[in-house]
């Protein structure tokens, strides 16, 4: 197959769980000898690291930075979601969009990529480019209208968020109209990041679920606190957590050994968390390595480092940030591998009993043994070939008309 050019699209969200699940797939297709670009809404956190890995990184068009507090109201649907990043206004879309077809016209993609990112997939459909959705649980929403409450599973009563978002997206895409929220999103092939049983919405027959290509060889090698201490304990924070000084106390007067990464930590912050049961970092960590090393983990509920954990065997405290990550924490818990309290006092007290209560390892270790063949490179290597598939079958029906 003659080399392509293929841009991976990231639009909303934060933090390296939009962008690192790639990183398995472009891999091979650099290695096939295929040219990747990378447009990111944040290029702060992985731009380097792409780049030095070969890849053409660029800044990808993106509303102004309004997301949902961790603290503060949350979203009721993904109209909601899409409303606060430019969805129901028709100039705010249209320039957006344009900005995404001059970069269309500069780097002439075979395949878009998208992950969490509709607006890119609403301009490369527009375009006539072909479309790969990646996609986790909570970014897509179900195919109903109105769309679905995030909390109850069941269709909004009110339609006239929905009717905005779609109105907007039709004035600026005439020529491909979309019915429902759920048609922004429409791709020539849709994957699922993640398993059937992490999915709350799920499952479902109109995606292919592939498991997270979660990334654990990036980083440096974890490291535990001196001393005799029962237990270690991986962590991965967050500094706009509710309560984190509340939470950090608790950890210091807890008896286990603590490896932390917390991400956007100040060093003010990081020089605040350090004590004799606490090794802290603000940057990645080898994952594999430290899952290896660890009895427990305490995380705020990334669908990839939850993964990850699970495929390690090891039992999770949640402490939640958004309601993303409650979704996912829900699972967990319900595979019985988990158990997410409220508050930081609860969290100390939780991890006491994930760690001196044998069943909670027993379902990690079952849902591992479950999914005990899954290697993200092997599954990287299928997707490439899927995702060249798209392109092709994209040239045959040109052909053919």
């Amino acid at each position: 197959m003659p080399s392509l050019t293929i841009m991976f699209t990231w639009e909303i969200g934060q933090g390296f769980g939009h962008v690192f699940p790639l990183l398995p797939i472009a891999r091979e297709l650099q290695s096939a000898g295929h040219r990747v670009i990378f447009a990111l809404r944040d290029v702060r956190g992985a731009g380097a690291l792409l780049q030095r890995e070969g890849f053409t990184v660029l800044q990808a068009p993106f509303h102004p930075d309004r997301f949902f507090p961790a603290n503060g109201p949350q979203p009721q649907s993904m109209a909601d979601i899409l409303s606060v990043f430019g969805f129901t206004n028709r100039v705010h879309l249209s320039g957006m969009a344009a900005a995404w077809r001059s970069l269309y016209d500069l780097c002439q993609p075979d395949v878009v990529v998208a992950s969490y990112a509709p607006l890119s997939l609403l301009c490369a459909r527009a375009a006539g480019i072909p479309t790969v959705l990646m996609a986790l649980p909570f970014e897509l929403p179900a195919d109903v209208h109105p769309s679905m409450v995030f909390r109850t599973g069941l269709p909004a009563a009110d339609a006239r968020a929905d009717e905005r978002v779609i109105g907007a997206v039709n004035q600026v895409f005439a020529n491909s109209p979309v019915t429902t929220v759920r048609g922004v999103f429409a791709a020539d092939k849709t994957f699922m990041m993640s398993y059937p049983e992490l999915d709350a919405f799920g499952p479902r027959t109109d995606v292919e679920y592939i498991g997270s290509l979660f990334v654990s060889d990036v980083g440096n090698p974890p490291r535990w606190p001196d001393g005799e201490h029962p237990f270690k304990v991986l962590a991965y924070l967050n500094a706009d957590i509710p309560a984190l000084d509340l939470l950090r106390e608790e950890i210091h007067a807890s008896p286990y050994a603590y490896c932390v990464t917390l991400r956007d930590g100040t060093e003010a912050m990081l020089a605040q968390w350090r004590a004799p049961n606490v090794w802290i970092v603000n940057d990645q960590i080898l994952l594999a390595q430290a899952l290896r090393e660890c009895d427990a983990v305490l995380t705020y509920g990334g669908v990839g480092f939850v993964s990850a954990s699970l495929l390690a065997g090891k039992p999770m405290v949640f402490y939640i940030r958004q309601l993303e990550q409650y979704f996912t924490a829900r699972q967990v818990v319900k595979l019985g591998a988990g158990v997410h309290p409220q508050t930081p006092q609860g969290v100390r007290q939780a991890l006491d009993v994930v760690l001196h209560t044998p069943s909670y390892a027993e379902a990690a270790q079952r849902f591992s043994q479950t999914y005990q063949g899954h290697q993200p490179q092997a599954i990287a290597i299928q997707i490439v070939s899927k995702i060249c598939a798209v392109s092709q079958n994209a040239k045959n029906t040109k052909a053919v008309i």
